[in-house]
């Protein structure tokens, strides 16, 4: 299965202005935030890697040549980054073709028995990675907010008041999912939750559920990012 991340964003609510390097290159481990993705990635069986680049992407390539992936590596420019996020993934449209891919954020880590699980999931339709461990999460307030019944997602958000999980920021994503970001988009919604807002008016993605807590984490701010120096966050 292909693994598409999505590095194209600055980042804001973790760097300052004044920095230039996009915050997946932080030092995390004996790498990096990204190369701690991709090793992730790698142990869970994905076999081919696509990388959406944006804001100073130049430093993600160079990065990328120096620590080359031992899988096929493809890399995409989304031009227009500071726009939503959705169309970084709607980059990769032509690449993916009809098959599943996995799709990852470039700031968040997920366990290798979670990502495990999304792969081999044996249904054909759109999923989230979801989180039931409400208590748990290190930082509430900025998650983004699901609420699923019978398996099925109802709504998503940052600014949700009712629901029961959190979105881990990993999706195996259908092809249908590009119809839905167009969709949004005519409506003025560019992001990955508006996309799956479509998805969910017409019951097209299922929700799939952590059985432990602690399998992730989203590096979004400066105390996340501490929180995970102060771990180690190790690969599995």
């Amino acid at each position: 299965m292909t693994a598409v991340i999505i590095a194209a964003g600055f980042g804001s609510r973790l760097w300052q202005t004044s920095h230039q390097i996009p915050k997946t290159l932080l030092p995390l481990g004996k790498g990096t935030i990204l190369s701690t993705i991709i090793e992730r990635l790698m142990a869970a069986g994905i076999s081919e890697l696509i990388i959406v680049v944006g804001f100073n992407h130049e430093y993600i390539l160079r990065y990328l040549e120096e620590n080359p992936p031992a899988l096929p590596l493809r890399i995409v420019e989304n031009l227009q980054w500071e726009r939503g996020n959705a169309l970084s993934v709607y980059k990769v449209k032509d690449y993916v073709g009809s098959e599943p891919f996995l799709l990852s954020m470039s700031d968040h880590l997920v366990s290798v028995e979670a990502l495990k699980m999304m792969i081999d999931h044996p249904e054909r339709l759109n999923l989230l990675l979801v989180d039931p461990f409400i208590e748990d999460n290190f930082d509430l307030d900025d998650a983004t907010k699901v609420r699923q019944e019978d398996g099925y997602i109802v709504q998503i958000g940052k600014e949700l008041t009712h629901y029961n999980a959190l979105d881990c920021g990993i999706f195996r994503l259908e092809e249908d999912f590009f119809n839905a970001v167009e969709k949004a988009v005519t409506k003025g919604i560019e992001s990955i939750s508006g996309a799956i807002c479509e998805l969910a008016n017409e019951r097209r993605i299922k929700t799939l559920i952590l059985d432990k807590a602690n399998q992730w984490l989203d590096i979004d701010t400066p105390e996340a990012y501490d929180f995970a120096l102060s771990q180690g966050m190790p690969v599995s």
